[in-house]
């Protein structure tokens, strides 16, 4: 082919067993057909071959920069593993309502910044939902670290294996998570029970509602609601009065969930909500909103099962398992809590909000729990105890 008849080539980048190559073309119709023809020729680089450097330097910024990008969206540890890394395995179960943000978004956060210091550790986090774990367990898989409250222990409690780790944590809440002088889960985030009044509620009603005071007011007066279904804030309650207070409506909402009872709360169908710190987010949110008018909260003590603890289910890895969790137990990681609305059980104080610096005073005392040990019937009667209590 002489010179004036040269056809202008053309071109098409493909990646070959993750290799950049360059593929030229006489004409379209090679370019359609070139999985048959195999026309395949390779770029040499010369300074008069200008394209060519250019493609090279747009190539090179895109390997460079790949992994930043990576990151920003979340996908991290995508560099190639040496032989001494170690991948932990952690399941995050999520049982109970718990403050503004995602623990398990948390967890991850935590895991990229741990993985910084120790760079052949891996940690996998992985979301289950709790009637996911029984079918795990019985098929026999193990993660190395498990995160869950004492709502789903009893399905793999006595699979836990003992910690032999720095403990940093506050003794009252620690003794939940032993068992014959043995540690077997720690906590590492705390949340607890409220109550709210809307704007009609004195706030004097509600301080009778929550501890043992001489005011008359009667309680019954308004309607009274919370989630009963599968919480045990009707324990709170127990704890925090010694009075039969006469709470309306306790028969009617057995089977709503905590946010069907937040609903019947933020539009005005009930005036006082038991709820969680997440209902104490969420209305705090909507009064700064301008959705709502100024509401009362009194936190409860004495009392929250809200508690999320760490265990190892896996030995093969347990001295980088007990690392991370002394890490997510560490004052550094858990002043990082009061970003995601939750309490620290370690004792520290990290919140400047002066509602949230009220709740968290109020849960830095003394709180009684229930352990991961716990029975499903020791829990049922602990639950009908409460009930008959307060109705």
């Amino acid at each position: 082919m002489n010179k004036k008849n040269k056809k202008k080539a053309n071109k098409q980048i493909r990646f070959v067993d993750g290799v950049a190559q360059v593929i030229e073309f006489e004409d379209s119709n090679d370019a359609v057909n070139s999985n048959n023809k195999k026309n395949k020729f390779s770029v040499k680089l010369s300074k008069n071959n200008a394209k060519s450097v250019i493609f090279c330097i747009i190539f090179a910024i895109f390997v460079i920069i790949t992994p930043f990008f990576f990151e920003k969206a979340g996908v991290h540890n995508i560099a190639m593993p040496s032989n001494d890394t170690v991948f932990i395995k952690l399941w995050h179960i999520d049982s109970f309502e718990g403050g503004s943000g995602n623990r398990a978004d948390f967890i991850e956060r935590m895991a990229v910044n741990y993985h910084k210091e120790n760079s052949s550790v891996y940690i996998i986090v992985q979301t289950l939902f709790p009637e996911e774990i029984e079918n795990a367990i019985n098929a026999g898989d193990r993660p190395d670290i498990i995160s869950f409250s004492h709502h789903i222990s009893t399905t793999f409690a006595n699979f836990l294996q003992p910690l032999n780790i720095s403990i940093n944590c506050r003794e009252d809440l620690l003794k939940y998570g032993q068992k014959d002088g043995e540690t077997f889960a720690v906590p590492w985030n705390l949340s607890g029970y409220c109550l709210i009044g809307n704007s009609s509620v004195d706030s004097r009603v509600l301080t009778t509602l929550s501890c043992d005071t001489a005011y008359s007011y009667d309680a019954g007066t308004y309607n009274y609601i919370a989630g009963l279904n599968g919480s045990y804030s009707q324990v709170a309650m127990m704890k925090n009065t010694s009075t039969k207070c006469d709470l309306t409506k306790i028969a009617d909402i057995t089977n709503l969930t905590p946010y069907q009872a937040y609903s019947s709360f933020v539009n005005n169908s009930s005036a006082v909500l038991l709820g969680t710190a997440r209902d104490f987010y969420r209305v705090k949110n909507r009064v700064s909103m301008g959705s709502m008018q100024e509401c009362k909260y009194i936190p409860l003590g004495k009392f929250t099962d809200l508690v999320q603890y760490m265990g190892i289910l896996n030995v093969e890895h347990q001295s980088q398992a007990e690392s991370f969790i002394e890490y997510m137990t560490s004052d550094i990681t858990q002043k990082q809590l009061a970003n995601i609305g939750l309490f620290s059980p370690n004792g520290i104080k990290i919140h400047i909000d002066e509602d949230y610096k009220l709740f968290e005073n109020t849960l830095s005392l003394p709180l009684e729990s229930i352990s991961i040990f716990a029975t499903q019937q020791e829990k049922d009667n602990l639950y009908a105890s409460a009930i008959n209590a307060l109705s």
